[in-house]
C-alpha cells in the first residue's frame, strides 16, 4: 500500500521509516504544495498529515484533498491536538487523528483497515477467483498454496487486487513502484508479470491470472463482480 505523508517534523520522520519497515511504499512531502502534487500525480492509497505545516492550513488542506479525492483515507498525525481543532479536520474531511495514545501496530491497522474498505473490501482477506489476497498480512495464496513473492511483486498483486479487476496502467504502476524515485527502464513491469506468473503457474494455475492489454497495462482476470471478500 502507498502512503503519502508530510516529511515536516522529526517525529513524521520516525513515522515514515516505521511505516516503511511494516511493508508500505511511503512518499514524503516537504510541504503543502509537494503533497498536493503527489496526490493528483501519483496512485496513493492514503494520506497522514501532521498539522504543523510550513505553508497553508491543514483544513484548508484537507477541503482540498477531499475535493479531490472523495474515497482515499485521510489522516492525521499529532502529538496534541484540542477538542475544538480535532472537530474542525474531521468536519473538513479528516477520516482518523493518530496521536500518542496509539501504538505502532494500531496506526498500521487502522491505515490497511481504511485502505481496504476505500476499494470496497470489508475484510482483510480478498479473493479474486482461485488467488487470495491477505491485505493484512501481506500474502497471496493459489487455493491453499502459497505463493511466495518478493516485495514489489506482492505490491504489484494488492494494487490491481485494489483496483478490483480494472485495468492499471504501466505509467501508474511505475508510479506506484518507484514513485518520484530513479525509476528504471518500464520493460522491468514486464519481468515482474513474467515472474508472478511462472510462480502460479507452479503452484497449479490453470488460467492466466494476470490478463495483459496490449500497449496499455494489466489487471487481474475476473469480472469486478467476482471480486468478493473471503468468508471469516
Amino acid at each position: 500500500m502507498r502512503i503519502l505523508l508530510t516529511d515536516t517534523t522529526w517525529a513524521m520522520a520516525i513515522l515514515a521509516k516505521k511505516l516503511r519497515d511494516a511493508g508500505f511504499f511511503v512518499t514524503e512531502a516537504g510541504d503543502v504544495a509537494e503533497l498536493l502534487e503527489f496526490a493528483r500525480n501519483g496512485q496513493q492509497d492514503a494520506v497522514v498529515i501532521d498539522p504543523d505545516l510550513p505553508s497553508g492550513t491543514l483544513p484548508d488542506l484537507l477541503r482540498q484533498l477531499r475535493a479531490a479525492h472523495a474515497q482515499m483515507p485521510l489522516c492525521i498525525h499529532t502529538r496534541d491536538m484540542d477538542k475544538a481543532d480535532r472537530l474542525r479536520a474531521m468536519t473538513c474531511g479528516a477520516d482518523d487523528i493518530f496521536d500518542n495514545a496509539m501504538t505502532m501496530e494500531e496506526i498500521e491497522a487502522r491505515l490497511r483497515a481504511y485502505v481496504r474498505r476505500a476499494s470496497g473490501f470489508g475484510s482483510p482477506v480478498v479473493k479474486v477467483g482461485d488467488l487470495s489476497v491477505d491485505l493484512d498480512r501481506q500474502s497471496v495464496h493459489l487455493n491453499d498454496m502459497p505463493i511466495h513473492l518478493t516485495r514489489l511483486e506482492y505490491e504489484l498483486i494488492e494494487t490491481m487486487c485494489l483496483r478490483n479487476g480494472k485495468l492499471i496502467t504501466r505509467e501508474e504502476i511505475m508510479l506506484q513502484l518507484y514513485a518520484w524515485q530513479d525509476e528504471p527502464d518500464a520493460k522491468i513491469i514486464d519481468v515482474y508479470i513474467c515472474r508472478i506468473r511462472a510462480k502460479l503457474a507452479a503452484a497449479g494455475a490453470t488460467d492466466d491470472v494476470i490478463m495483459t492489454s496490449f500497449a496499455q497495462g494489466y489487471r487481474l482476470n475476473t469480472r469486478p463482480a467476482e471480486v468478493l471478500p473471503a468468508a471469516a
